[in-house]
């Protein structure tokens, strides 16, 4: 529908909602008060109308607003091999899991394996030169200790061997007799504790050159 605005000759200003047809208005149009025809002026607003929304159209769409251009995004630096982090590397064909292989890197240095075989162990199992080195003297050094603790006891329990044939010495003096065989027992525990306490400085002192099995020393 088309809003129609008119101002009869008479003074009498009207208006009304029209469907054109053929750009004109379907039907005869009047004044309400004098009764005038308007058709003629009904049509010339109908035309006035239509002929008002192109330009409507055309300068009501505001201002033409020109887009910036898109900034543009510096290329990203590809990642340097130093900076990017460090995947881990799947096992190839032949190599255990890294976890595993280090249970039997110290499973070997435990059983007295020399530190370059369990170094290229390691090696052949994936590890790099530097981490495989920090592994084999961290286990190095945790088998030193072990060595160390149990050359302490072996002194203490040399001591207390060394002790028997004091002790019995000393009872076969307060009773008055001597069980020859009995001491002579006790002479052979004090000599096997002699030999202990001098194994077990040897672990203290040096313990890098015991050789062997830890749990057997």
């Amino acid at each position: 529908m088309v809003p129609i605005k008119i101002q009869c000759s008479c003074g009498q200003r009207y208006q009304f909602e029209v469907e054109p047809v053929s750009g004109r208005v379907p039907a005869p149009v009047t004044c309400p008060t004098c009764g005038a025809d308007g058709t003629d002026a009904a049509n010339a607003a109908l035309a006035q109308s239509a002929t008002a929304q192109p330009q409507a159209a055309a300068t009501g769409a505001g201002p033409l607003r020109i887009a910036a251009p898109a900034r543009a995004e510096p290329p990203t630096a590809p990642a340097s091999p130093w900076t990017a982090p460090r995947r881990r590397v799947p096992p190839q064909p032949g190599q255990t899991d890294r976890m595993q292989a280090k249970y039997e890197a110290q499973a070997r240095i435990s059983w007295g394996d020399q530190p370059k075989e369990v170094l290229i162990y390691l090696m052949s199992q994936g590890f790099s030169r530097e981490d495989a080195s920090g592994i084999v003297d961290e286990m190095f050094r945790e088998r030193t200790a072990a060595i160390r603790g149990k050359g302490i006891r072996n002194i203490f329990c040399g001591i207390g061997l060394i002790c028997v044939p004091l002790v019995a010495f000393i009872y076969f003096w307060i009773v008055g007799y001597i069980l020859v065989k009995s001491f002579l027992v006790a002479i052979a525990i004090g000599i096997g504790g002699v030999f202990l306490v001098a194994k077990g400085a040897g672990m203290v002192v040096a313990p890098k050159s015991e050789q062997g099995d830890v749990a057997e020393q």
